[in-house]
């Protein structure tokens, strides 16, 4: 649904851009993950047509966006970094009138946009004036905009910048909802967002893509292994030192001196592990608890862009 094959952009001596390619699947949901000034943005707006790439070729629903730009923005609803609203507009004015700058029929202009209105769960706000609501609810009416043609292809860019906790969860929620009905490539540098939204995370660091794949694809393919969490029953510092002489990797002290973290090498087998508990025993500080760590997104991020 949607193809970027080999996007480059160079602004002057800065390369934004460097052999970019990924693909996006019918229904899926895809974090674009990246810290600020990775190129997220940029990809963005090549894949939307807001901008030109320097080589390299983006596709939405088959058609290119250079060579077919009006077939690819018919079936395509972009959400910048910055929501493209008229403050000074109601919000049922400003959903109506995106929907006539989308060409939608006359007589369907009316239920498109109450659906979507009802979809977005702005009701309560439609009579209001677009300056005088909320961060969280802008991008809601931006939202909107993006999707009252009912586009096949969402691209949606920092949907959650500046909101609060709460506004962060509402928005999260109502992208996840979209889920099959819509493709969504969704940019952020929220790691938790991209962990808790998304179906597959695409990283790009520096402009390049980093790796691609589902969350546990890519922490299985981390080199560190798996993370492991230990408890003992006592002199949490000693035992410390004596695993240290383990080799193990990224060996910490966790919450409590008696919690302790390690990873494993992929490589290492089984074998540490009864190492471990050996000289867990040995050194007489007693095990209450030896168990695997899910890795978290932090944890492959920043392992990938280091």
């Amino acid at each position: 649904m949607i193809e970027v094959s080999g996007l480059s952009k160079n602004y002057g001596d800065l390369a934004a851009l460097s052999n970019v390619s990924f693909t996006v699947e019918k229904g899926q949901i895809v974090g674009f993950l990246g810290a600020n000034g990775a190129g997220k943005s940029t990809t963005m707006d090549i894949l939307c047509g807001c901008i030109g790439a320097d080589s390299g070729a983006a596709k939405v629903a088959g058609y290119d966006i250079t060579e077919h730009p009006l077939e690819a923005k018919k079936r395509l609803g972009y959400l910048p970094d910055v929501a493209p609203l008229h403050l000074d507009m109601i919000v049922d004015e400003y959903v109506t009138y995106a929907a006539e700058i989308r060409k939608i029929d006359r007589s369907s202009i009316k239920s498109r946009v109450d659906s979507t209105i009802d979809k977005l769960a702005l009701g309560d706000v439609r009579k209001r004036l677009i300056g005088n609501l909320s961060k969280g609810y802008r991008q809601r009416v931006g939202l909107a905009q993006a999707m009252v043609h009912d586009p096949e292809v969402l691209v949606l860019d920092e949907p959650t910048e500046g909101l609060d906790p709460t506004q962060i969860a509402e928005i999260r929620k109502l992208v996840r909802s979209l889920a099959g009905q819509h493709t969504i490539l969704l940019s952020s540098h929220i790691l938790s967002e991209v962990q808790n939204t998304c179906d597959k995370i695409i990283i790009i660091n520096r402009g390049k893509i980093v790796t691609q794949g589902t969350y546990e694809q890519l922490a299985a393919s981390m080199e560190s292994g798996h993370i492991y969490k230990l408890k003992v029953a006592r002199n949490g510092a000693n035992a410390m030192t004596t695993l240290g002489r383990l080799g193990l990797q990224n060996l910490k002290a966790g919450a409590n001196p008696e919690d302790i973290e390690f990873a494993v090498a992929a490589s290492s087998g089984d074998q540490i592990l009864d190492d471990v508990a050996k000289a867990v025993v040995d050194g007489g500080f007693g095990i209450r608890g030896l168990s695997l760590k899910t890795k978290s997104l932090e944890d492959v991020f920043l392992q990938l862009t280091k």
